[in-house]
């Protein structure tokens, strides 16, 4: 799988205020002025030092809402004609590989300026509510007060209470002492108050109501913000917790956003050569950099190769420094001039010794990563002696977290020390973890002791479908209570004598926690309406024949609930001795509903007795809701 991307991080422009001004001319006719044309439209910022990928939705005083999808540079628009203000604003989805959700709020004054959605408005919101934000207005009838709660004089103060608080960082990192943290513009390009946001991390406690500023590159804690009373106290932030926070850091973030647009030029209009790739001042070539278990030189080769990567964009750009400004890691989204290319990437970035910042790969032995699933099953059963389908076909439900771990290429270079198994760690899980092994059919590892042979961790106390029939889950799974939002899970990677090959492990941070099995419906899943070769349904004879005859495709159809885009799909059939026959995969775009896969053909031996078609989509937070559609012989 290709790891990288690079999107040109675009200004974000801001909706002025529009007034048409009358114009003066001849003829005697009426010279009273128009009325001006006051705008509807609500715009701005919603970012949290990258991005939000995700949505904003705006609330009116009379609960009426309009949602829009935040653009990739995070600015957002909505045109609130029809609704009363004041309105509140709330940005969900993801920053990096963390799920957010930050509120705002504007009065009609505010109609055709700038509103921004970020942890800091987040907190003026909070302040005037006296409770965290989205505690607050979780209970709909909360919704009701919006009229009251926000009214221009309480929004200017919670502004200038915030900026009083983090004026030392607002200074010492160069932004202007005229900045509104709610209403001026600024671009989500790590530069200005942009990079403000990406040093001071905002934590907050519901239960409590309390936030916690913290810098981002060492931790401490620059403030508390209470807001359990309808006022800050804005006492400023801890000078002596502001190490690494000044102009010099907002360089190397910027330093760092230019290395990403070099790497992206490369490969503008062409693919670069291997030659071209080494020299560029881009890569640290040494024996340091690893791509998922790749040296330098074969993740080169890959990608001077690879026609999908002509046009390569970072997006969503998220940056973490160290302490010692000399390292950091990034998380983008993928992109390039194909259109199905789309893809996330963790980048680990170091400061070499003449200053200059080069990409070291991931750092990682093994393509890992980790998100909620929910699968939903659905097959059918042909009788081989009547040739007919059981009457009622069958289902179930399978829940918990998508662990992928892909170490193959690190194998290939190792063939003495091979990565074999996997312990995961962290919230929900057993104490000792979850052992992962090879799968024996494909290149990633599966949960240990599962009949079903899959890389979910499945919810505990679930039932799922094995190869013996119904297993009530009651280890190896996870508990899905206490998978919270951005829990953070630990990897190590075993050798044949289960020894660390990677230290202490690799941190994943789970977006989203998985969707609690008793809320799921069918209706929340993808639906495949129809699996044909030729016209005619699919079936384990149709399929074998048609690969053996070449030439053929399968054709798929389904529809997408609201919220769900589509993000993967693929034909699979196994034959008697479940040996995988075949398995073709299909990029598809976000917005697609149906898929013509092609086959190919197969040496494979053997009797197909089941196939089917599997299809992936997403929510906002990247949760994926998958669904599997088979028929088999009996």
């Amino acid at each position: 799988m290709l790891r990288l991307n690079f999107r040109k991080l675009a200004l974000v422009s801001a909706v002025a205020s529009s007034f048409l001004a009358g114009c003066g001319g001849g003829g005697g006719g009426d010279s009273t002025p128009p009325a001006p044309v006051v705008s509807t439209i609500l715009s701005g910022t919603a970012a949290g030092g990258a991005a939000v990928v995700g949505t904003v939705l705006v609330t009116d005083s009379k609960g009426a809402s309009k949602g829009a999808t935040i653009e990739l540079n995070g600015h957002y628009s909505i045109d609130v004609s029809g609704m009363t203000g004041p309105f509140v604003l709330k940005a969900a989805g993801t920053v990096g590989n963390t799920s957010v959700t930050y509120y705002s709020a504007a009065t009609t004054a505010d109609l055709g300026g700038t509103v921004n959605v970020t942890p800091f408005t987040d907190l003026m919101v909070s302040n005037i509510a006296a409770q965290m934000a989205e505690t607050y207005f979780a209970d709909p009838a909360n919704i009701a007060k919006i009229g009251t709660l926000i009214t221009p004089a309480k929004l200017d103060n919670a502004q200038k209470e915030m900026h009083a608080k983090l004026l030392p960082v607002l200074q010492a990192m160069g932004i202007s002492d005229s900045v509104d943290l709610l209403r001026s513009t600024f671009a989500a390009d790590h530069s200005g108050m942009d990079a403000v946001l990406d040093l001071v991390k905002v934590e907050t406690n519901t239960t409590t109501n309390v936030a916690t500023l913290k810098n981002a590159l060492t931790q401490a804690v620059l403030a508390t913000d209470s807001a359990a009373t309808s006022t800050d106290d804005a006492t400023p932030v801890s000078s002596t917790a502001m190490s690494g926070m000044n102009t010099t850091t907002v360089t190397d973030l910027q330093a760092v956003v230019k290395k990403l647009n070099d790497f992206a030029a490369l490969f503008a209009t062409s693919l670069p050569s291997l030659t071209t790739l080494q020299n560029a001042g881009v890569f640290d070539t040494s024996s340091n950099f690893m791509m998922s278990g790749q040296t330098f030189a074969q993740f080169a080769s890959q990608l001077s190769t690879e026609p999908k990567a002509i046009g390569l964009k970072f997006a969503n750009v998220a940056i973490a420094l160290d302490a010692a400004g000399t390292s950091g890691t990034l998380t983008a989204d993928l992109s390039s001039n194909t259109s199905t290319f789309a893809e996330k990437i963790q980048l680990k970035m170091v400061k070499g010794m003449s200053g200059a910042w080069l990409v070291q790969g991931d750092g990682r032995m093994a393509d890992v990563s980790i998100t909620a699933q929910a699968q939903r099953d659905e097959w059918t059963n042909i009788n081989t002696t009547t040739g007919t389908t059981g009457t009622t076909p069958g289902s179930s439900m399978l829940n918990g977290l998508w662990v992928y771990i892909d170490p193959s290429a690190y194998n290939a270079n190792n063939a003495g020390a091979l990565a074999v198994s996997a312990v995961v760690t962290g919230p929900g899980l057993p104490a000792s973890g979850v052992t992962m092994v090879q799968d024996t059919q494909n290149t990633w590892f599966d949960v240990d002791g599962m009949n079903y042979g899959n890389n979910v961790i499945p919810e505990c106390g679930s039932t799922v479908n094995g190869t013996t029939g119904p297993i009530t889950v009651t280890t190896q799974c996870v508990t899905i209570a206490q998978a919270l939002d951005n829990s953070v899970y630990t990897v190590i990677l075993k050798d044949g004598n289960g020894n660390s090959l990677n230290g202490s492990g690799y941190t994943l941070t789970l977006p989203k926690q998985p969707y609690a099995t008793s809320t799921l419906t069918p209706a929340m899943f993808p639906s495949i309406t129809a699996v044909t070769i030729d016209g005619a349904a699919i079936t384990p004879s149709n399929l074998q024949t048609a690969v053996q005859t070449g030439g053929k495709s399968v054709n798929v159809t389904w529809t997408l609930p609201t919220g769900i885009v589509s993000k993967n799909v693929n034909i699979w059939a196994n034959t008697t001795t479940n040996t995988s026959y075949i398995r073709v995969e299909k990029d598809i775009l976000a917005t697609d509903t149906s898929a013509l896969i092609g086959l190919g053909t197969t040496q494979v031996t053997g009797t197909v007795s089941n196939a089917g078609v599997w299809l992936s989509g997403v929510d906002t937070f990247g949760r994926r809701l998958a669904v599997s559609k088979s028929v088999s012989t009996q």
